[in-house]
């Protein structure tokens, strides 16, 4: 996420090295001030529209803080004025209707914190819309296997010259097949802690085995045209997948989304994105916070950390299985190992476990799901997230998905 950008830039810390010093250290803050963070982009679709309101914490604690009960509002040239609430679950602010950013308009965000202090924004304009030309897959082969595999690139041109700046975001979803389904619910009753000894029940269910997953993309992926002969963004990766991945194991998709920039949030993002790993927040030059265009009404010289922009967005949806891009079946999330315990081996020698408290172990904690069972009770098992997909996943199967 941006956030996690900003929080390290957001440090005010003096970290103080020798040049040439091997020793380890720890990174600590020397300084800290408690800053608000602002992460906003509406856009051109008609939509509940999203602000994200922090705050800066420490590199010992990187955790979220949330700037709860704020009055955000996002007013426009044109006389429109737009509330938001707070959703509960999430933390972010959304607005309480649906609307769209339109050409030829200034919008404006305004914050009420819940302690009275005022933030505002300039104004911005909605940028110029582009869509994208293209969205496909491409086999990468690399010496090294954690490089090679497909990549998911972009095609975009802008004959107009108007949109030169590019940022992009994905969300993927991914198709699971649990390769060893258990066709039981298992319930162990009546354990008996004086011989180990306990009933274990097996009842026919439907297998849970078709399951989907969804992720958001995290970081800043951006391009500019700006130092190019032509307007237009050829083969531009968003997303790399190892051949080695098990989201590419049955079929997956993604969906790119591409936002058009203007030069200042361009700007702003690239800053954040380079001042964002250890190497420059380790340099003597780093100077530890980075100009939005965000500015306290009371105190213009109060930083204040993020960015309010009005980007079009178009997107793309792309499907595909692993044989498109040439590649193997990659591995499962788990090494799903069907292990044999026998109920009635519960003697205890050396190397020679008792068998019967492990499978009680491995079922009560559903850790483990039991496949199969034969009449001398030894019973076949698995890890749960290889006979349940729905142990770490939803078998709820979304609307867009084409088999």
């Amino acid at each position: 996420m941006m956030r996690t950008k900003i929080l390290f830039i957001s440090l005010f810390a003096i970290l103080l090295f020798q040049m040439g010093c091997t020793e380890p250290y720890e990174i600590e803050t020397l300084n800290y001030e408690s800053v608000l963070v602002v992460e906003s982009t509406i856009t051109d679709e008609m939509k509940p529209q999203i602000v994200k309101l922090s705050k800066t914490s420490t590199l010992e604690n990187p955790e979220i803080i949330y700037e709860n009960n704020a009055s955000v509002s996002v007013s426009s040239s044109a006389g429109d004025n737009f509330n938001f609430s707070q959703n509960s679950e999430t933390g972010f602010y959304v607005s309480n209707q649906p609307f769209s950013a339109q050409p030829n308009v200034d919008y404006a965000l305004n914050i009420i914190t819940q302690d009275g202090r005022r933030y505002k924004s300039s104004a911005v304009n909605l940028t110029s819309s582009v869509a994208m030309d293209d969205v496909y897959i491409d086999r990468i082969i690399s010496p090294t296997d954690n490089k090679d595999g497909v990549q998911i690139l972009v095609n975009t041109e802008d004959l107009t010259g108007n949109a030169k700046y590019f940022r992009y975001e994905y969300e993927e979803t991914y198709k699971i097949v649990a390769p060893t389904p258990t066709p039981y619910y298992t319930e162990l009753a009546n354990y008996n802690p004086d011989n180990g000894t306990y009933d274990v029940i097996l009842t026919p269910r439907e297998p849970e085995v078709i399951c989907y997953s969804s992720e958001i993309s995290t970081g800043i992926t951006q391009t500019t045209t700006t130092e190019l002969n032509e307007n237009r963004v050829f083969r531009f990766p968003v997303r790399h997948l190892s051949k080695l991945d098990p989201k590419i194991q049955t079929r997956y998709s993604i969906l790119v989304k591409q936002y058009v920039q203007s030069v200042d949030a361009f700007t702003f993002y690239k800053i954040v994105k380079e001042l964002g790993s250890v190497e420059s927040l380790l340099s003597q030059g780093q100077p530890g916070y980075v100009t939005g265009n965000m500015v306290s009404e009371a105190n213009p010289d109060e930083k204040v950390l993020g960015f309010f922009e009005a980007s079009s967005m178009t997107s793309k949806r792309i499907y595909f299985n692993y044989e498109d891009a040439g590649l193997e079946k990659p591995p499962y999330f788990v090494d799903c190992e069907v292990l044999f315990l026998d109920y009635n081996d519960n003697t205890v020698l050396d190397n020679d476990p008792d068998e019967r408290q492990i499978l009680y172990d491995l079922i009560s904690s559903n850790e483990y799901q039991i496949i199969g069972a034969n009449s001398r009770l030894i019973y076949r098992i698995v890890k749960s997230e290889c006979s349940v997909c729905t142990y770490f996943s939803s078998n709820v199967k979304p609307d867009f998905w084409e088999d």
